[in-house]
């Protein structure tokens, strides 16, 4: 089965946000090091093999240099990122979470 890395953003009521996608999980992982600054937490499961990275977007302007490497345009007016996990996914498998409320 095909399967791509994707990092996705997590925010507050479990919203999930992909922004970024990668052929390969070690691919990903070099450049999601790079643009944001620190290394990956390996982290390993019967299933899954997964990075995550602890970071806070929402209330640290100093960061908004990496929001915008990660998104097109961002604002966190009503709750932001604070942690992105990047993860393989397999194509026509669901993946994130939605609630708002």
């Amino acid at each position: 089965m095909n399967k791509i890395a994707v990092l996705i953003a997590v925010g507050g009521n479990d919203l999930m946000v992909p922004c970024r996608i990668f052929g390969d999980l070690e691919t990903g992982r070099e450049i999601c090091d790079k643009i944001l600054d620190m290394e990956g937490k390996l982290v390993e499961s019967e299933d899954s093999i997964k990075y995550e990275y602890e970071i806070e977007l929402e209330n640290d302007h100093e960061n908004d240099t990496i929001a915008e490497r990660l998104f097109t345009h961002f604002y966190f007016g009503c709750g932001g990122v604070y942690s992105l996990i990047l993860q393989e996914v397999a194509f026509d498998t669901k993946f994130v979470g939605f609630d708002l409320d």
